[in-house]
């Protein structure tokens, strides 16, 4: 039931942008990094002159760009931060940081037309761009031991060097946790005016959120200037969803309790893909992963949700269940369920059958949200895939299923 950043510049990003041929001077470079030392001494309006500063080239970076709208924003030159905001989205239109630019700008400019079908003024929804693979550090292959609680997979991941636990989500589209859960791990979080407002799946409340950059490291994987995204209340479990998945194929092995991750296009990624198959469609919007499943002899989408543990389906609404030929039956067990946002009502029952694939599962256990509305597909849960180790090729779009 789980739902679910600013870019930082490093000599990694700088490594990156030079390889993709993006000329980046010395000059630039120090410029840069002493900017982003201003940003974080609060010095808004110095960073942002040196900011600029950078930009001043044929090929300007969209997210020195970005850092310098914000500290525009920040210092309280609006024209100019939200004439940089405009900017990122043409520099980089498909990128996370163009979206919450479209997001803070539908903010500051109330009505002003939003480009991205994905980005909401109060949504925020969060869609990592998928940066290059020099973004990571560590070995082509690793493995990373997990805690279960019930069907949870609870991962330990670090935060700018600070341990903390988080779920493993395939259907949230970042690395998301709540402020005082980051606090508590002695991570320092964003202050200053939240970026947007975000809900989750459990009811239709929203609240603040704010980005930051951060360095993750997951077993022997460490990603820079990864994007967390902070809420200002996290009722549910820390989640680690495609803002750090997205660089990887990864198996997830019930039995052993471990999850394979093996880096995309590297030769043991390519050797991993045993078993049956079923394919999947990738919608960049939200980073859903969706697949095809038949219910009671009906087919249809639901998004891939490792965070979904308190059911094996979990539709959205009634009419969405109906919809799927397996309305709530009138003896449903009415219960809560807990989100990101807080807990809403819910009915649960049995379903005679679901089948993706191999899988073919008999009785079962399922939910129907009360305090939502269905604009999303349901949710495929972790129970569903119980006795079966799962492989997701992301660059083929194929999930192998072997039965262990």
């Amino acid at each position: 039931m789980k739902q679910r950043p600013l870019y930082k510049i490093s000599a990694a990003l700088i490594v990156c942008a030079v390889s993709c041929g993006i000329p980046f001077t010395t000059l630039a470079a120090d410029a840069t990094r002493e900017a982003f030392k201003l940003y974080q001494a609060k010095r808004y309006r110095e960073a942002a002159q040196l900011f600029e500063s950078s930009l001043n080239t044929p090929y300007p970076n969209a997210n020195v760009c970005y850092y310098a709208a914000i500290c525009n924003q920040q210092s309280g030159n609006f024209p100019r931060a939200k004439f940089l905001y405009r900017q990122v989205v043409q520099l980089s239109p498909n990128s996370t940081i163009a979206e919450y630019s479209q997001v803070i700008l539908a903010k500051l400019e109330p009505g002003a037309a939003i480009t991205s079908s994905s980005s909401s003024a109060t949504g925020g929804t969060y869609t990592p761009s998928y940066a290059s693979q020099n973004a990571v550090s560590g070995p082509d292959e690793g493995v990373v031991y997990y805690r279960g609680h019930g069907s949870e997979i609870s991962v330990p991941v670090e935060v700018n060097n600070r341990r903390i636990e988080m779920i493993l989500d395939t259907g949230a589209p970042g690395i998301t946790a709540g402020r005082e859960q980051l606090e508590s791990a002695g991570v320092r979080t964003p202050d200053g005016k939240a970026v947007g407002q975000t809900g989750g799946s459990s009811n239709s409340s929203l609240q603040d959120f704010w980005v930051m950059p951060a360095t993750v490291k997951v077993g022997p994987f460490t990603i820079a200037n990864s994007q967390v995204k902070v809420l200002a209340v996290n009722h549910a479990e820390p989640l680690l969803g495609q803002g750090f998945l997205q660089y990887f194929d990864y198996t997830i092995d019930q039995s052993a309790k471990c999850i394979r991750l093996r880096r995309k296009g590297s030769s043991s990624a390519i050797a991993a893909k045993t078993g049956q198959f079923v394919p999947f469609q990738f919608r960049e919007a939200g980073s859903r992963i969706i697949v095809d499943v038949e219910v009671n002899g009906r087919r249809g989408p639901m998004i891939l949700d490792t965070g979904n543990t308190a059911s094996g389906i979990s539709f959205m609404s009634k009419e969405q269940a109906r919809e799927y030929g397996c309305a709530p039956p009138e003896d449903a067990r009415a219960t809560t369920h807990t989100g990101v946002s807080g807990s809403g009502s819910c009915l649960e029952y049995n379903i005679t059958r679901a089948r993706l694939g191999p899988i073919d599962k008999s009785n079962l256990h399922v939910s129907v949200h009360l305090a939502t509305e269905a604009h999303e597909p349901p949710l495929l849960g972790q129970s569903f895939f119980e006795g079966w180790q799962y492989n997701i090729d992301l660059k083929d779009k194929k999930i192998w299923l072997l039965r262990r």
